[in-house]
């Protein structure tokens, strides 16, 4: 299991360090429309790989996020895209008004791959998703 979990891991390191990361300025809410499938998430110093039976995906639709396990609903929550002064993008969701979640968001346009890092949380979780194609692929 280990060499699997390595080689997974070099994987998404190289694919972070190789691809062409695309400034969302232009149109930032286009660009993550559809849906997206949760490969790995890390949490403080700990990898954390996602079975891949279990189906965690999120769906990007219009200003809305649903996030699915297992093609069940378990959460909606609307969003916005927010940019600091350096241009780099946030994604803001706005479920709870007093205490929102906000994460760095950087898309791949090279390998379709999405990677959110949690601004709200002082441990910084950080997750990797790839772009489904067509909904049969889950």
């Amino acid at each position: 299991m280990r060499p699997i979990s390595v080689t997974v891991t070099l994987v998404a390191i190289l694919a972070t360090f190789a691809c062409k990361k695309e400034n969302l300025a232009d149109n930032p809410s286009s660009k993550l429309q559809g849906s997206w499938r949760l490969i790995q998430t890390v949490s403080g110093k700990h990898l954390n790989l996602v079975d891949s039976s279990a189906l965690n995906t999120i769906t990007f639709n219009g200003n809305t996020m649903l996030t699915y396990r297992h093609d069940t609903l378990v959460n909606r929550e609307s969003f916005l895209m927010a940019f600091k002064a350096d241009r780099l993008p946030y994604l803001v969701s706005d479920k709870d008004p007093w205490n929102p979640r906000i994460y760095s968001c950087t898309f791949c346009t090279s390998a379709d791959t999405l990677y959110l890092s949690a601004v709200h949380i002082a441990d910084g979780i950080k997750a990797t998703y790839v772009r489904v194609k067509n909904k049969g692929a889950l």
